[in-house]
């Protein structure tokens, strides 16, 4: 695995080209805070796609059944693999940190 950063310019236009590329992935979004410490927002769901749009200054989490909105990401790390994206983890001012655990959908037994 590698943990790289994104620089902000690259946060469209890679969230962007990743939501073409989804496939059959879900995703669990964890909220990790000082004050009230690492609690899961969501179970895993079908992921529909993951944006960043420079205007209103807010990162997106498309789930099946749930919109999730960042607002204000300072920071933007992510984490990926011979197969592609892992985890994707948005820092905000106040230090918060939203990660978002990706994997591919697992196959019904025949």
């Amino acid at each position: 695995m590698a943990v790289r950063k994104l620089e902000r310019g690259e946060w469209e236009a890679y969230f962007n080209n990743f939501s073409k590329n989804v496939g059959a992935k879900e995703a669990l979004i964890e909220i990790v805070n000082p004050e009230i410490g690492d609690q899961e927002e969501t179970k895993w769901k079908p992921l529909i796609g993951l944006s960043y749009d420079p205007k209103d200054d807010e990162f997106e989490v498309a789930l099946e059944g749930l919109d999730h909105l960042i607002f204000k990401p300072v920071e933007i790390y992510i984490d990926e693999d011979v197969e592609g994206l892992r985890a994707v983890e948005v820092i905000q001012e106040d230090g918060t940190k939203q990660i978002i655990k990706i994997k591919p959908v697992e196959a019904l037994p025949a």
